[in-house]
């Protein structure tokens, strides 16, 4: 029965001694060594030294292809596969679409050619503490996993692959690593990693650990440091605890079953103008099934966009550093959205317009300075004990936004009346429209009409003390007049016989009501009081002016203010004024009664 070294001497002439090791220990599962010894550390395996290695160790890369697709080689490899350490592959090894029944591992090798496998079939890819320049397996099966541990190589490409294990390229560095489309059973593993990763629109049946990574972008045109777009993970997406992008970090449209984490990530977009400044995290309309954590020294220096997203835990971005801003529009955040501790540059905005969230949990030391804010149709059931809550803080808040818009304030207001801070709620609908009047008021009528209504009712929203201040004020102006014009004589009885006795003699007969200012007053102020004295008495009307010598002292000063004509002004003025804010007074009072 012929061997594998027997055929391979008829196959490929003279073998080194590393190809006959490869052969014999294929045949039995082994682990063929090709150098001085089965170390990983020793020195002589280190496979960036290869080029001073002896032709004993050099195995062909056809060789490799020929044990994998040969009808008569391949059913003499042992399940336990082609097993080689510390050889140097000369050539390229291509197996297009070979169905290759059983595992492929190199330790300690150098692959100075390209590994093919595009379309292939093949059991697990093992490469540890290796170096190769590229691995094409486009649409290749892999029904294990795929190792690259503590390697390197140029170029990964795993488009529209598929993988039942786990993809691991732990503390491996490549120059640019393709999973578009690919399908990943387990998880993607790529903890520790250098380079430029494109993941888009693939499956992955775990998670995307990116632990401590770092990917760059070579320049702004070459595309994403990572570009995860349309990915569909079902579990946790992890770029934390040292990652690093250099360029921007894709997410578009991405769908994570668990957690976005980027606890302790840096991310530094670049543009094509300048350094630094362009996107650096871009997850708009992300799907995330839990808790997205841009926390505890996660840092952005550049654009951060979560536009359209939707977030069923919270949105975490404590003591968090945002170098240019972050935008989170018509987002749905299920959880709390947490803004506290945030360093933000000095032209970094927070744009959340019509975005909603559970609840709302900041500090005033973390908001964007004034003009930086945009919170247009922001909504929020609740504000959290800790945050501040008084309407001084919050309409301080409010302030800093770009561009004025009432919703904001209505939001404002609905939350702390629903938390029982109805007072809190009345100021802040009052300082929102005094903003508006400010924005909209155009011409000095207008504006006076809005200093008039802001200081009699407080533009509604206090009309029981405001609208009572002014009734005491006509009461009061009318005492003043009203009593200087009966120290004058002119105020007279209505009936007709008493009005004739005390214009005769300056009595009045026994049985009429004597004239009290205050209640004559109160009456034509408060129409919802009747004392019988605007029944009984008004000025007089066929007495134009008053006599100088009838006013003692300081009245003689007021002398032009209560004419007869001026009297019949104010006191028309005072009933009408004093129908408008009687009703304001007592509706308001109703309205507290109400509330109680």
């Amino acid at each position: 029965m012929p061997t594998l070294e027997s055929l391979a001497h008829q196959r490929f002439g003279d073998l080194s001694r590393a190809e006959i090791s490869v052969l014999s220990n294929a045949g039995i599962g082994q682990l063929a060594i090709c150098g001085p010894s089965d170390n990983l550390n020793d020195l002589a395996n280190e496979p960036g030294t290869a080029d001073r290695w002896g032709a004993d160790r050099w195995v062909r890369g056809e060789l490799i292809s020929w044990l994998c697709a040969d009808r008569q080689a391949k059913i003499l490899v042992d399940p336990g596969g082609v097993q080689v350490l510390g050889a140097k592959i000369v050539g390229p090894v291509k197996l297009l679409s070979v169905p290759i029944q059983f595992p492929l591992v190199f330790a300690c090798c150098e692959f100075g050619d390209e590994i093919n496998l595009q379309s292939a079939g093949t059991r697990t890819l093992s490469f540890i503490q290796t170096h190769i320049q590229s691995i094409i397996a486009d649409g290749a099966i892999v029904g294990g996993a795929f190792f690259l541990r503590h390697s390197r190589a140029a170029l990964l490409q795993f488009s529209g692959a598929g993988i039942d294990g786990q993809f691991d390229c732990d503390r491996s560095a490549f120059n640019r690593l393709i999973l578009d489309g690919a399908v990943v059973g387990v998880g993607v593993l790529l903890r520790h990693t250098t380079g430029q990763v494109k993941i888009s629109r693939a499956r992955i049946g775990t998670d995307l650990d990116c632990d401590g990574a770092s990917f760059t972008a070579p320049d702004a045109f070459s595309g994403p440091a990572l570009d995860a777009s349309g990915v569909n993970v079902e579990g946790s997406v992890f770029l934390r605890a040292g990652f690093r992008a250099i360029g921007s970090v894709q997410l578009l449209g991405a769908h994570i079953g668990s957690n976005l984490d980027c606890t302790r990530g840096e991310f530094l977009g670049l543009s094509q103008t300048s350094n630094w400044s362009g996107e650096a995290l871009g997850a708009d309309a992300v799907v995330v099934g839990g808790t997205v954590f841009l926390s505890d020294e996660f840092r952005a220096r550049g654009a951060v966009h979560f536009t359209s997203s939707q977030i069923r835990g919270d949105f975490n971005c404590r003591r968090a550093t945002f170098e240019t801003g972050l935008t989170i529009e018509r987002a749905d955040v299920s959880g709390t959205f947490f803004w506290r501790e945030v360093t933000m540059g000095g032209a970094a905005g927070l744009d959340l317009l019509n975005t909603s969230v559970g609840s709302l949990s900041d500090d005033s030391v973390s908001w964007p300075s004034h003009q930086h804010v945009e919170l247009h149709g922001f909504v929020y059931e609740r504000i959290s004990l800790s945050s501040p809550r008084s309407a001084k803080e919050r309409l301080n808040w409010l302030a800093r936004q770009k561009s004025f818009a009432t919703q904001p304030y209505l939001q404002l207001a609905k939350v702390l009346r629903d938390e029982g801070h109805g007072g809190d709620a009345q100021k802040v609908l009052f300082e929102m429209e005094s903003r508006r009047r400010r924005e909209e008021d155009r011409g000095s009528i207008a504006h006076v009409v809005s200093f008039v209504y802001r200081n009699t009712l407080g533009y509604g929203y206090y009309p029981t003390p405001r609208a009572g201040f002014c009734l005491a004020l006509l009461i009061a102006v009318g005492i003043l007049l009203f009593l200087g014009r009966y120290l004058g004589g002119s105020m007279v009885p209505t009936d007709k016989e008493a009005y004739s006795e005390y214009r005769l003699n300056h009595q009045l007969p026994p049985y009429y009501v004597r004239f009290h200012v205050s209640m004559y007053s109160l009456e034509n102020t408060f129409p919802l009081v009747k004392l019988g004295q605007t029944d009984r008495w008004q000025p007089d009307p066929y007495q134009q002016g008053i006599n100088a010598v009838d006013i003692k002292g300081i009245l003689r000063v007021t002398r032009l203010f209560i004419s007869a004509r001026f009297l019949r002004f104010y006191q028309w003025t005072q009933i009408i004024c004093g129908w408008f804010f009687a009703a304001m007074f007592v509706g308001g009072l109703a309205d507290i009664v109400r509330k109680n």
